[in-house]
């Protein structure tokens, strides 16, 4: 038979009632209540899992009913409470899991979107990617991928294809070089009046069309000017055509940390544009220039306005007063005197008396008064006391910002001015004062100000300056009338140091001693030895306050220093402005173009038909005349890359990236050794990718570390089985040990086919900034 205790039955008869209704909560609190009052009955405890069960069900399917109607919050919040009753469900784990990626996602397209509106494209490309990777189902996301996509690509190239050129001109007129290549490249060209038909002599192999183009314009002094899609003008680069034809765009730059005004001289030194403005009460700069300046100042803004550091001060003061206090010794009267006084005193007084001739002449034995030590007291008194005043006040101050905290009391302090009105000669009007008093607060206590300075490795050099006002005795300025004030005692300590993120410092020392001596004793007696010091009195008091003050810093916001791809511009030549260089990195940007390119080949192998056919370009070699080439199609080069290129992180932090192959033949095992420096990085592991996986094959890894030389062999195998196309071979994770810039270099790659010949492979190098 169940034995339940009276507060308990009432609370189960209202859980049955709720169960009976279907309010799974209300039964879930009722029973909890039950089992608190009767924590030992097993069947209520068996009840109350029971209903908890049904509860987080019951929300669970609300959850998934929210989810449904793409209502995030209130999905979040019944999944939470689902499983908070029903912890070790997977099910429920896996819903919260789901509905907090697709908030994630849902914040990062709303990030996206408002970079976008602001003009920074590159980081909103990010959240949009990062949206994509989270929900792929939002077509919002996608969106935006494409209409910056399209925006970054509406001025990549000048010409309709990025196909490589071979260019053979000698002695040729430069405006029959230019017609050749607008044949080629399927454009039309205009000349300005003033462009002279020059002789050329170009050679050039295999080289873009745009830096062919590029070349010609800059060894013959001129610019080309985009008229519309396919046609461009060709003109003199001289200041006045540059004037004529540049166009200018207005752009508007919104702050959020540095001042408008710094940022506008920041923009005048670096780009030279003479036409800003300062929006002061916005925090905006106002820029009328060309397009490419714009948006160089987009990115040096970008790259310059970061908010500012922040710490915190843990700060704890501790004051302690020691006094001690001894007096022993004999204790008597220090007068004696003898005096004539009118009848009926009995005291003395050092008021001068009065006397009537009668009381002169009846003088007698009762009109002389005298006094003498009567008593005699024994000290033995000796006093200790301990007082501590404790404090831990917060400061929390920006970077290079001065803060001060003051914990104490204000003393008044009274101040006299007299001022003296000379006296008249004429008017006989005699000299006069007149004296103002007023009342002025002095702080005591003490008064802490700090100044940081926080770096970018989270060091902080503080300034510090500590100041202890202590209250001192009063002191008589003036007896009469009488005029006194508070003696006030000070110490001061100015330093500055060093500390970390966490680090605590203690100061100490700030000690101030008083010692007090008083003797009194019988004159000449005093000097007698033993008799001397028995019929005496001594006092000495000892007064001891310290200081100690603990501060532990804790860094709220740190540097947050932009991209790397933001800290370095193209900014164009001395004299011209543009966001790219005149010509591509051999080492870097050649090989992805060429790549590029043999794939668009790749996939069309018909010829364009506005491209010169063989048979003229072959006639016109044999005249003497210019000819144009470009490159037969080729396989696509085996590229191995690191995504990303460049990472950054901070010591203690472990960093993963990704090995990728593009274009890896049909391929059974890659092998390849990895290079990093030792000093700043330390290898952690290695993990297949996805490349064979997608093909439903599990490949072998075998990982070889030599840590001294910082050098890591990879080895993977398909199993027998070979793979083509791109993807991810593996990710490599490093644990960063020291600050430095450490790069990743790919040595001795390669990759076997089935029949054992080996493919050369191009080889792409990463980094890692460890700050």
């Amino acid at each position: 038979m169940l034995f339940l205790t009276s507060c308990s039955v009432p609370q189960v008869d209202l859980a049955e009632q709720m169960v009976a209704d279907g309010n799974w909560d209300g039964a879930v609190a009722a029973y909890r209540e039950a089992v608190r009052h009767d924590p030992f009955n097993q069947e209520l405890q068996d009840k109350l899992e029971e209903v908890k069960g049904r509860a987080a069900e019951m929300h669970y399917r609300e959850g998934r009913t929210w989810l449904q109607e793409h209502q995030l919050p209130e999905a979040l919040q019944a999944f939470q409470m689902a499983l908070g009753l029903s912890p070790e469900t997977p099910e429920y784990q896996a819903a919260l899991t789901d509905v907090l990626r697709l908030k994630e996602a849902r914040q990062a397209l709303q990030d996206g979107k408002k970079l976008q509106s602001l003009g920074q494209l590159d980081q909103a490309m990010v959240h949009y990617e990062r949206a994509i990777q989270l929900d792929p189902s939002l077509t919002q996301a996608l969106e935006g991928i494409t209409a910056i996509s399209q925006r970054q690509n509406e001025h990549k190239t000048v010409s309709g294809s990025a196909e490589p050129v071979t260019l053979r001109f000698q002695n040729t007129r430069l405006k029959q070089v230019f017609e050749i290549l607008a044949r080629t490249a399927n454009i039309d060209i205009l000349f300005d009046k003033d462009v002279r038909d020059d002789l050329v002599t170009i050679f050039t192999r295999d080289t873009p069309f745009d830096e062919a183009l590029t070349l010609i314009l800059n060894t013959n002094e001129l610019f080309a000017k985009r008229v519309s899609n396919d046609t461009l003008l060709i003109i003199p680069d001289t200041k006045q055509k540059r004037e004529q034809y540049q166009d200018l765009k207005i752009r508007t730059f919104y702050l959020s940390n540095a001042k408008a005004k710094d940022m506008a001289n920041l923009l005048r030194t670096i780009l030279e544009t003479k036409r800003v403005y300062v929006n002061e009460p916005l925090n905006t700069v106002v820029i009328r220039d060309e397009p490419a300046k714009l948006v160089l100042a987009e990115n040096i803004i970008q790259a310059n306005d970061r908010g500012d550091a922040e710490v915190l001060f843990d700060v704890e003061v501790l004051e302690v007063n020691r006094t001690k206090t001894k007096r022993i010794g004999l204790n008597f009267a220090k007068q004696a005197g003898a005096g004539i006084f009118p009848p009926g005193t009995n005291a003395f007084s050092s008021i001068l008396q009065t006397f009537t001739y009668r009381q002169l002449t009846n003088l007698g034995p009762d009109s002389y008064l005298f006094t003498f030590p009567g008593s005699i007291l024994l000290d033995f008194f000796k006093q200790e006391s301990d007082a501590k005043t404790l404090a831990a006040p917060k400061i929390r101050v920006l970077n290079n910002e001065k803060a001060s905290i003051n914990i104490g009391d204000k003393q008044p302090i009274l101040l006299s001015t007299t001022n003296v009105l000379p006296g008249q000669g004429t008017t006989g009007a005699t000299p006069t004062t007149s004296t103002v008093t007023s009342i002025e607060f002095k702080d005591t206590g003490i008064k802490l100000t700090v100044e940081p300075t926080i770096h970018l490795n989270n060091q902080i050099s503080l300034r510090m300056q500590v100041e202890v006002t202590r209250l001192g005795d009063r002191v008589v300025l003036q007896s009469n009338p009488e005029i006194s004030q508070f003696r006030f005692g000070t110490r001061t300590a100015d330093t500055a140091l060093s500390l970390r993120d966490g680090e605590t410092v203690v100061l100490a020392g700030l000690l101030q001693e008083e010692d007090r001596k008083t003797r009194e004793a019988v004159p000449g007696i005093d000097d007698v030895p033993v008799l001397g010091n028995l019929l005496s009195n001594s006092e000495t008091n000892k007064i001891t306050t310290e200081v100690i003050l603990v501060i532990t810093a804790h860094i709220v916001n740190s540097l947050a220093p932009s991209d790397i791809a933001k800290q370095t511009l193209w900014s164009g030549t001395a004299k011209n402005f543009d966001t790219k260089p005149l010509f591509s990195e051999p080492n870097v940007a050649l090989p992805v173009l060429l790549s590029e390119n043999e794939q668009a080949l790749s996939q069309d192998q018909t010829p364009s038909p506005h491209a010169p056919a063989s048979g003229p370009t072959q006639q016109a070699s044999q005249a003497g005349m210019p000819q144009t080439s470009a490159p037969p199609a080729q396989t696509p080069p085996t590229r191995l890359t690191f995504i990303p290129p460049a990472v950054s992180t901070k010591v203690g932090k472990t960093v993963r990236i990704d090995l990728t192959g593009h274009n890896v033949p049909a391929t059974e095992q890659t092998h390849m050794t990895i290079t990093y420096d030792p000093g700043i990085l330390e290898f952690q592991e290695a993990v297949e990718g996805t490349f064979w996986k997608e093909h439903d094959i599990t490949p072998t890894l075998t990982v070889s570390d030599v840590p001294n030389k910082g050098q890591v062999v990879i080895q993977l195998s398909g199993s027998g089985q070979s793979v083509a196309g791109s993807g991810q071979l593996a990710t490599l994770a490093f644990k960063a040990k020291a600050q430095g810039n450490a790069s990743l270099h790919i040595q001795h790659s390669s990759f076997i086919d089935s029949t054992g010949k080996q493919v050369p492979v191009i080889s792409q190098h990463g980094r890692i900034w460890v700050q």
